[in-house]
């Protein structure tokens, strides 16, 4: 996603921009789990720099993870609640579920926000300080989103504008790294990005 393009799609709704990524590059290729809930190969499209959502994570929390799953809706994973996205895309979409989560969301379960502070947030902060994987498929993904930094910063103020009354939120959720945790990459790389971050 480039700055343009969010631009266009900054207003949407949740379902409005699952809808949006959905005309943009389909519904799922399979259901994302079979029936023994093991992941189906067949969704993956990281060799396009683009990696699967669930739709209702709005509703319920690690809905790719097969223990979480299995406490949900077996729809959940179908085909046509499966939305693909790029990274930059994909953070969208998690701050989309922070500002207005379901109605009728799991009890307990903060929806949207773990997405953020735990998985994206952390990776793009060490991409965009110049972290290389070794990883092929990440690599792609990474290359999907590498040019867009304006487009992430901007995302960053919003979360930091919108969700700052969550409950899980707290002013150090931004600077982290996720790679520093397995020797890979040290936080301290990411020290510019979070100068930047910090005066978002």
């Amino acid at each position: 996603m480039n700055l343009q393009e969010y631009e266009k799609v900054r207003d949407f709704t949740y379902l409005e921009y699952c809808d949006y990524l959905q005309q943009k590059y389909g519904i799922g290729r399979g259901n994302y789990m079979t029936k023994s809930w093991n992941k189906n190969p067949k969704v993956s499209r990281t060799k396009e720099g683009l990696v699967a959502h669930h739709k209702f994570e709005d509703h319920a929390i690690m809905l790719a993870d097969k223990d979480f799953a299995m406490q949900n809706p077996f729809e959940w994973q179908l085909a046509e609640n499966i939305v693909y996205c790029d990274y930059l895309e994909h953070l969208f979409l998690h701050i989309l579920i922070c500002e207005n989560p379901a109605v009728e969301k799991n009890a307990f379960e903060a929806v949207g926000i773990g997405g953020i502070v735990n998985f994206l947030v952390p990776e793009l902060n060490d991409v965009f300080s110049g972290w290389k994987t070794n990883q092929t498929w990440r690599e792609t993904c990474h290359n999907a989103i590498k040019d867009d930094k304006e487009v992430y910063m901007a995302l960053l103020k919003r979360f930091k504008t919108t969700c700052r009354k969550h409950p899980l939120y707290t002013e150090n959720c931004l600077y982290t790294s996720f790679n520093d945790a397995y020797g890979l990459w040290a936080k301290q790389k990411n020290s510019r990005l979070f100068k930047e971050i910090s005066q978002l």
